[in-house]
């Protein structure tokens, strides 16, 4: 059996191979940590059963389509400070907000992975637009990974107080698998960053929630 350590430092060399332009040590070890990062299958029946369809079913899926699809990753200013991360179409770059560059708290190098799989989302449309189901496609992927990272790390995100995991991963965690049934305080949520979008889209057909948000 490999041990955790070792298997990691397989995924460094790997990923050093496929992506030689990568040079950050927080985006290697994030983009490791959500290679060997495993869905459960009840999680995704579970968003299934909610009409959130997502389009990776483990990280490994997602660090193939960024190495596929040559997809650079890189620490800037996005395009409003308050923005985690952003998926740039024209130039194929997924931005990681330049605050957490050089980080060394574990915790936010995970939610970095995180950051980064949701816009492996969009990048995987290959289209420069969105919509609120590709939104809530995409968060409720974040979710499933976020509830994979508490499986694996138990409560490392507890005693964060960082935007990218207090207001972003955790709290999408939070609201995606609230016993809620009618799931109002995502709704909220979701209207509130994400209302002028379209309800849906070609590749991301609106399901209740997207209707119910743009109702």
């Amino acid at each position: 059996m490999v041990s955790a350590p070792q298997q990691q430092r397989t995924y460094f060399t790997e990923l050093e191979k496929d992506m030689p332009w990568l040079k950050d040590k927080a985006i290697i070890t994030a983009l490791a940590e959500l290679k060997d990062l495993k869905f459960s299958p009840d999680d995704i029946k579970y968003l299934k059963n909610m009409g959130i369809n997502i389009p990776y079913k483990s990280g490994a899926d997602a660090v193939k389509k960024i190495e596929k699809q040559n997809i650079r990753i890189m620490f800037d200013k996005p395009t409003e400070k308050s923005i985690h991360a952003q998926y740039d179409f024209g130039k194929n770059i997924i931005i990681i907000n330049e605050k957490y560059k050089n980080t060394k708290d574990f915790a936010v190098i995970l939610a970095i992975g995180e950051a980064i799989l949701h816009e492996a989302g969009h990048a995987n449309d290959n289209d420069g637009d969105s919509s609120v189901q590709e939104e809530l496609d995409f968060l409720g992927m974040n979710a499933v990974a976020h509830r994979a990272f508490l499986k694996k790390y138990g409560n490392i995100f507890s005693d964060a107080r960082e935007p990218i995991i207090r207001d972003g991963v955790s709290l999408y965690e939070e609201l995606f698998f609230d016993p809620d049934p009618d799931k109002r305080r995502l709704i909220e949520r979701i209207k509130e960053k994400y209302g002028d979008l379209p309800s849906g889209d070609r590749m991301h057909p609106p399901g209740a929630i997207a209707r119910a948000i743009k109702r």
